[in-house]
């Protein structure tokens, strides 16, 4: 009796650990139909459940819970799951796997010393494709910090891996060149100085011609009526009188020809990124 109750529980042990298996699989099947007609909330639930049941291929599940948060733009909550996948995981492969795409959160966070910060982490093993885009995110993040040689040298050493033509290369090279002048035609200091001198004068220097004219007939009324008050009265009672309004605009339009020239520098920035991003973008998987 006792020996046929012992094999009734080995029995009832391996069926119920089979059925608890098929069970989780059928869950990862279902999280994956979800996943690929984009119901990530959904899929992300499935998956989790499938985790805290004790599926074996835990550093792989935890990829798949960190890609559903990613999709949902939940970059934080996206990024603590590829650490812990990153932790989980034996395979460089995945591990790298992980790195790069907690790198690319961090950059759609905008936090772009710490997307490169977090590159450094590499293994050894690091297959061609993700090194490309290693140096997508790097060449985007510094360029997004201004920091525009140490990016041209990223974008460059892409297409060098990638085996690129020279006319990529080129092209490239030449964008670069028109990044390097924005800075010196639209300079917001002299842009600042010019105004100072001949009021205007700076928001025309950066193709702001209603806001420059605006600010020399603004300034130059300004001075006329002071001249008129000065004649009627004296130099005093005209200085009380209108010096607060001349200063006001004075100065107001000394700062409006700087943020003119910065923002005409970043929409210039803006359009060089998109060019960038379009020569590049034959030669890497997003």
């Amino acid at each position: 009796m006792k020996q046929s109750t012992f094999f009734f529980l080995i029995i009832s042990l391996f069926f119920g650990t089979c059925a608890k298996a098929q069970s989780i699989e059928e869950l990862i099947r279902f999280a994956n139909q979800q996943f690929d007609q984009g119901k990530y909330e959904i899929a992300s639930c499935e998956y989790n459940r499938a985790y805290f049941l004790g599926y074996e291929k835990r550093d792989e599940l935890l990829f798949k819970i960190a890609n559903c948060y990613y999709h949902q733009h939940d970059y934080d909550l996206a990024g603590k799951f590829y650490d812990r996948a990153y932790l989980n995981s034996t395979h460089d492969s995945l591990k790298n796997e992980a790195i790069i795409a907690k790198s690319l959160s961090l950059l759609l966070s905008e936090k772009y010393l710490l997307a490169i910060a977090e590159l450094f982490n590499f293994t050894e093993e690091t297959t061609k494709d993700q090194q490309i885009k290693a140096h997508v995110i790097r060449g985007i993040s510094h360029y997004q910090l201004n920091e525009d040689s140490i990016s041209h040298s990223e974008f460059y050493q892409l297409l060098n891996l990638a085996n690129a033509p020279d006319s990529a290369y080129l092209l490239l090279d030449n964008e670069f060149s028109h990044i390097h002048k924005y800075k010196k035609k639209y300079n917001p200091k002299r842009a600042y100085i010019m105004s100072a001198i001949i009021p205007g004068s700076g928001q025309f220097s950066s193709g702001a011609y209603r806001d420059g004219t605006n600010s020399f007939l603004l300034i130059g009324g300004l001075y006329l009526v002071s001249l008129r008050v000065m004649g009627l009265y004296s130099f005093w009672e005209a200085a009380i009188l209108l010096l607060p309004w001349v200063q006001r605009y004075y100065i107001g339009g000394m700062e409006g020809a700087k943020e003119h020239a910065l923002s005409k520098i970043e929409a210039k920035r803006y359009q060089s990124y998109l060019t960038i991003l379009n020569i590049t973008d034959p030669f890497y998987e997003p």
